[in-house]
């Protein structure tokens, strides 16, 4: 069976919201007197976390989808074998595959991957970014028959430019994924996921075993049909399982070794989604 589409569209946007809030910061900080460096500084800062959201959202993305990984191949740290044989050593891989590609690499990747348009003031985004590259790597000016140094800095008009600009990016940013990943909703993903993990006919409808609140994009509870007696005792350890996360229910552990490789699976794929949704808290 194919591979379930478990990525969350809020997920995705989380790391935007909170660019938008260091931006918000960044405004105020304006409003107060600066110096060159501190002008300097907020700049440098302020392209790193739009930097820093594009690598959050890829590595959420990669992480449910690591088969849309660019290459063929990926080399990986031996001290993440040795250390991480854990639930979190795939989304470690990723981390140190993405921490590793170089910026330029990254905006490329970050628009081919999530197959979203870029916005139309594209242009001035990278500009700022080469804008924030030169200051870091030719800031400095020397005349040496003069014996004088200059630095570069920003000016609070152009960080206003710069501000603005990120703030239409950001907007884009949350409506195309917004549209493109419009049925990527908690319910779905668990719901995907109960088919992929639930092969027999008597776990055939979702509805059967759950409450299902669309509006608030939850479930709100269990059921327990007649027909789950019937269910081979591998399907009803990882029904409890479920039922634990959403209702608090007792797990009748198996002998762990007797499950097969799809319920290992998709177990760990189960635990993995739940740690993001923060559904059941």
């Amino acid at each position: 069976m194919k591979k379930p589409q478990i990525i969350l569209k809020d997920n995705l946007i989380v790391p935007i919201v909170g660019t938008e809030a260091r931006i918000y910061e960044i405004k105020n900080e304006l409003r107060r007197p600066n110096t060159n460096i501190s002008l300097n500084g907020l700049f440098v800062m302020l392209v790193s976390f739009i930097e820093s959201m594009q690598k959050e959202i890829i590595k959420h993305y990669l992480k449910y989808c690591p088969e849309k990984v660019a290459d063929n191949s990926i080399e990986v740290d031996k001290a993440i074998f040795v250390e991480n044989e854990d639930f979190y050593f795939l989304e470690r891989v990723i981390s140190d595959y993405i921490d590793k590609m170089p910026y330029w690499r990254l905006s490329k990747l970050f628009y081919k991957l999530l197959g979203i348009n870029k916005p139309l003031n594209d242009n001035e985004v990278q500009n700022i970014k080469k804008r924030r590259n030169e200051l870091i790597h030719k800031n400095l000016e020397v005349n040496f028959k003069r014996k004088e140094a200059k630095q570069d800095s920003i000016e609070v008009s152009y960080l206003s430019t710069c501000l603005n600009e990120y703030s239409i990016y950001l907007s884009h940013l949350k409506s195309e994924i917004s549209t493109s990943y419009l049925k990527c909703s908690k319910i779905n993903a668990l719901e995907n996921l109960w088919y992929y993990t639930f092969k027999t006919p008597l776990c055939a409808n979702f509805s059967d075993y759950w409450y299902i609140d669309n509006e608030e994009d939850i479930i709100s509870g269990c059921k327990y049909p007649d027909i789950e007696n019937g269910l081979s005792s591998g399907e009803r350890f990882m029904l409890e399982v479920w039922r634990s996360q959403v209702c608090g229910c007792k797990v009748n552990f198996l002998n762990m070794a007797s499950i097969d490789n799809h319920y290992q699976h998709c177990l760990y794929v189960f635990l993995k989604l739940s740690n993001d949704i923060f559904l059941y808290g």
